[in-house]
């Protein structure tokens, strides 16, 4: 998963230099150091790090105070820091008009799908399985974002995931994205349900549930 994030980091930023470059030929020509493993396995740190230390709210200049803590000043210097975040990429933008038109999520899809594989590869579970939603907290600007009003949160991405009842392992989740454009240009009306979603799963283990009621959800295309 990783290496795919370091591929598509290091191709944006090579195209975003490269345009510049072409764009000012008098000045002095910008090269990007690629980003490597052992350099993103750093940053990640970083960002796990602020989120325990819960620094989340703080500006990024801040956490590189000669007064703050020192793991971030020790890991990388703050302007690649910022350069990482500015070109950060999960996927190639160049395709990516393409797969939109059949998949609102394309820009993590591929990322999604390898977390589901290794989520059901190294966990076998019990017959008890459940399927439930969850709203993970987010409010910037995708084709997905859901309104729930009775949610804590209210804005945010919904997922729903079968998991294991008995420790609640997660064996894999589905971004609900609503309908795709090609369906809504089309004129498709096609329910989509957690019982569609868990209907891989129903004929392997039959002692499977479903928490009621599900909750109606306003979909918001973008905001």
């Amino acid at each position: 998963m990783c290496n795919i994030v370091i591929k598509e980091t290091n191709r944006k930023a090579n195209e975003v230099y490269s345009k510049w470059n072409i764009s000012n030929p008098e000045k002095p020509q910008k090269i990007w150091k690629p980003l490597t493993e052992e350099e993103f396995d750093g940053y990640l740190g970083i960002l796990i790090t602020a989120g325990v230390r819960h620094s989340s709210s703080e500006d990024v200049k801040e956490l590189w105070r000669m007064d703050a803590y020192p793991l971030y000043r020790a890991t990388m210097a703050i302007n690649r820091f910022w350069a990482i975040t500015r070109f950060l990429r999960f996927d190639n933008a160049n395709t990516r008009p393409q797969r939109l038109e059949s998949d609102k999520a394309a820009a993590i899809t591929e990322l999604w799908l390898l977390l589901n594989n290794n989520l059901r590869a190294h966990y076998v579970p019990s017959e008890c399985l459940t399927v439930d939603e969850q709203l993970f907290p987010y409010r910037g600007r995708t084709r997905f974002t859901q309104y729930m009003p009775a949610k804590p949160a209210k804005y945010g991405i919904k997922i729903w995931w079968v998991c294991d009842s008995l420790n609640s392992y997660p064996l894999t989740g589905q971004i609900y994205t609503g309908k795709s454009p090609k369906e809504q240009s089309d004129g498709v009306k096609k329910k989509r349900t957690p019982a569609n979603f868990f209907a891989d799963f129903r004929e392997t283990f039959s002692n499977a549930h479903n928490r009621e009621p599900y909750e109606e959800s306003k979909d918001v295309s973008e905001f």
